[in-house]
């Protein structure tokens, strides 16, 4: 019953826990790795050449679903089961299922951009779940819980960022997308209109700008350095 309740109260959490299982489990059923090239080019990972040569968009999304190896998947998931469960109990199902969609996007986005290597990993949405604490404590000075959080969420980004820079494969522009698109989503999402808010509309309006110009030139730019590698001979 506990188990059942909480699912109703973070069914978009468990929702997104256990599409990552079933891919996990699927690679191995199906390639007996979760590791090998084939294995993450068939599940959906993100792939500069497939994106661009083969017009795969879906590869700025499904790669957040998709882990390499069990270690990665763990603490994904154990990072993604504690922080979901709070802050969609904070935001909302739709406000929270919208916030790690556009974050991992977002960081799938900036990878495909800025990295040319494949990589994929629930990390580019969690990072935007991270900084959404930061900005939602900006945004409602108020609230001494969400004060609290957004200190320790700040200080888990910075350890997070330098443990990337000071470790090889790392998606460190995946991590930074998602913490870019998981800030300016919550700047225009915010808690709901029942909250008092240090944010008004207009700062909600520029916020969304800056996500489609962001969208464009990171895709723009993207595109064009992905065909430059193609013809380079990658």
């Amino acid at each position: 019953m506990h188990l059942l309740s909480s699912y109703k109260k973070s069914y978009v959490t468990f929702s997104l826990l256990l599409i990552n299982v079933i891919v996990y489990a699927y690679m191995l059923i199906r390639f007996g790795s979760s590791t090998s090239f084939d294995a993450l080019i068939a599940t959906g990972a993100k792939s500069n050449f497939h994106i661009v040569a083969y017009h795969q968009w879906y590869r700025l999304i499904t790669p957040s679903f998709i882990h390499i190896g069990f270690e990665h998947l763990f603490f994904n998931c154990l990072t993604l089961y504690f922080i979901g469960q709070d802050l969609e109990a904070l935001m909302g199902h739709w406000r929270f299922a919208c916030l790690f969609f556009v974050a991992s996007f977002g960081g799938n986005l900036f990878s495909f951009a800025l990295n040319m290597n494949v990589s994929a990993g629930a990390s580019t949405g969690i990072f935007g779940l991270f900084v959404a604490y930061v900005i939602l404590a900006k945004m409602y000075p108020h609230s001494f819980a969400l004060q609290q959080r957004a200190i320790n969420f700040a200080l888990l980004i910075v350890l997070n960022i330098v443990t990337g820079f000071m470790s090889t494969g790392i998606d460190n522009w995946g991590h930074f997308g998602g913490a870019v698109f998981g800030a300016l989503i919550t700047l225009i999402l915010g808690l709901g209109s029942g909250y008092r808010s240090t944010i008004d509309k207009r700062d909600r309006f520029l916020a969304l700008i800056a996500v489609i110009l962001l969208s464009l030139g990171m895709l723009f730019w993207g595109i064009q350095r992905t065909k430059g590698a193609i013809l380079g001979g990658f």
